[in-house]
């Protein structure tokens, strides 16, 4: 395995070419990068790497002068020149003081530098000869301690005895983190579900690879820090708190966290949430520190995406925790009265209301999510089985939106969407429904009410006897029969939720007497109300 530089002053270059690459699948590891010449020389004497690839232009010390300086400690050492169209004359002198070989920084891609280590490869394979099986186990040495020290923050993180001596352990396993004062960073990418989507599953792993690239790019080598990969989605940063005095660490965190986030927007166009722990005493207490930084991180559901949340600030949060909001009775009527009258901005507005009022209960995000959930189970009684099929043929439930929105702005949205879509789709269809059409959608709307073959028809205008023979024509079912079906299908879906009791089920369907609901149930289903929930 061949020891690799990277050195040019543009940050995102350096990030562009490292994430290019699995640079171990060719034979190559990066052992260090530097901005200017100067930082690469003091880097590269202490690092020994077989191959640089270097800008020729950079301030304090330029490529040329670098591998000048270079070749007189490393004669071994090869080099590989990064420049613009219009340097070629100092391509020309690189190559004369040894270059291998040169790119053009605008023709990059994975295809050229693959070409171009194999190349390489075999240039210097031929020179050192079998020497080159030395390589590889400095390599395997580093792989394997880097999944040893992973596995061993991961430990500490979920709580797994790592014994008294984790200090110790740290030691032996090289971390670069002084024990004590310690902030535990967690960066969870936004929206990681749609991002997933544009990686093939191979690619996946390349993901990875190149968001460990920029943090570890941002994040100074100076500072004592270690980075852990949880997931695809999800990076720790563990840091020493090198100043706590009157919260100057904090700015440092918020200055660090803001440099890899812009990063991470320019280079790879993708946004991330972060939760902030507080200083933890030891490493035995990042299992604390774990918790707090994902509770910081859970903020996010009120603020949106891209955003810094520290757990010192959440303490306010306790005191509302479990807090529940109910939909009052004539909030409910108002709600399936404006269903009714399909008026758009008065549904929005009743919406609105809707958040502020939760806004009010300080509701928290489970309680927010429920409250949503219950709006979806009144608009889905109130528009037809036809009308939701419409809208829904090729995406996902409004359930399943709801459950999968990462903030309060993103659940509000899909649920506002939904309604005002199925309000739309009603309007449009109801000018082609047949009267028995019209029949069914409001037996949907209303079967928890006191209807009748009788009232619907005066409702639609049209003689009750003449509304029963259609209907039984077009549905192959009478009307009360169709009547009775929706109630106890109702019924069988509270029953399966569990958040209502029985006589407060047949109470919302529309049976006010509870004997008399128990009895036609179990004639429908076979068994009672209470042999069905259990």
């Amino acid at each position: 395995m061949y020891k690799l530089m990277i050195v040019d002053d543009e940050m995102l270059m350096r990030i562009g070419i490292r994430s290019s690459l699995m640079w171990e699948e060719h034979g190559f590891r990066i052992v260090g990068e530097a901005g200017n010449g100067k930082e690469a020389l003091e880097i590269a004497l202490r690092s020994t790497p077989d191959l640089i690839i270097t800008d020729i232009k950079m301030p304090l010390m330029d490529g040329l002068e670098l591998i000048r300086e270079i070749s007189k400690a490393l004669p071994s050492c090869r080099y590989v020149i990064l420049s613009n169209f219009d340097e070629i004359a100092y391509v020309k002198e690189a190559l004369r003081l040894g270059a291998l070989d040169y790119l053009i920084k605008s023709e990059i891609s994975p295809a050229s530098l693959t070409d171009l280590l194999t190349r390489i490869r075999g240039k210097m394979l031929s020179e050192m000869g079998s020497q080159d099986s030395l390589f590889a186990a400095p390599f395997h040495f580093t792989q394997s301690l880097t999944h040893l020290k992973e596995n061993f923050f991961k430990d500490l993180i979920s709580g797994l005895p790592v014994g008294e001596e984790a200090a110790f352990k740290a030691e032996q396993l090289q971390v670069r983190l002084n024990p004590h004062q310690l902030v535990l960073i967690k960066f969870k990418m936004d929206q990681f579900e749609e991002v997933k989507k544009k990686y093939k599953e191979k690619d996946e792993k390349l993901l990875r690879f190149s968001i460990l690239n920029v943090i570890k790019e941002v994040t100074p080598t100076r500072e004592n820090c270690e980075i852990v990969v949880e997931s695809s989605s999800e990076y720790l940063v563990i840091r020493n708190a090198t100043q706590v005095e009157e919260g100057a660490w904090r700015k440092e965190i918020e200055k660090l966290c803001g440099k890899i986030l812009s990063t991470m927007k320019d280079f790879m166009n993708l946004t991330f949430s972060v939760g902030v722990s507080t200083i933890v005493p030891d490493l035995l207490s990042l299992k604390r520190a774990y918790r707090e930084a994902d509770a910081a991180w859970r903020h996010r559901f009120f603020t949106g995406g891209s955003s810094i949340h520290f757990f010192e600030d959440m303490t306010f949060t306790t005191d509302c925790a479990g807090v529940q909001y109910t939909l009052s009775r004539d909030r409910e009527n108002k709600l399936r009265l404006l269903l009714d009258r399909h008026n758009a901005e008065w549904m929005s507005n009743f919406l609105d209301e809707f958040r502020i009022e939760l806004e009010e209960a300080w509701a928290d995000e489970q309680a927010i999510r429920k409250a949503y959930v219950l709006l979806l189970e009144i608009f889905n009684t109130q528009f037809s089985q036809a009308s939701r099929a419409l809208l829904l043929s090729e995406r996902k439930s409004p359930y399943e939106s709801v459950s999968a929105a990462e903030t309060w702005y993103e659940l509000h949205r899909i649920v506002q969407d939904y309604v005002l879509e199925c309000l739309q789709t009603k309007s449009r269809t109801m000018q082609q429904l047949t009267y028995a059409d019209i029949a069914v959608d409001i037996i949907h709307q209303y079967y928890a009410e006191d209807i009748t073959l009788q009232s619907v028809a005066s409702q639609i205008n049209v003689n009750p006897s003449y509304l029963s023979r259609v209907f039984k024509q077009e549905k192959n079912e009478n009307f009360v029969s169709y009547l009775t079906r929706i109630r106890i299908e109702k019924a069988k879906s509270y029953l399966e939720n569990r958040r209502l009791r029985v006589y407060e089920v047949a109470d919302k369907v529309g049976y006010h007497n509870y004997t008399y609901f128990s009895k036609i149930f179990k004639k429908i289903v076979g068994v009672s109300p209470e042999e069905y929930r259990g």
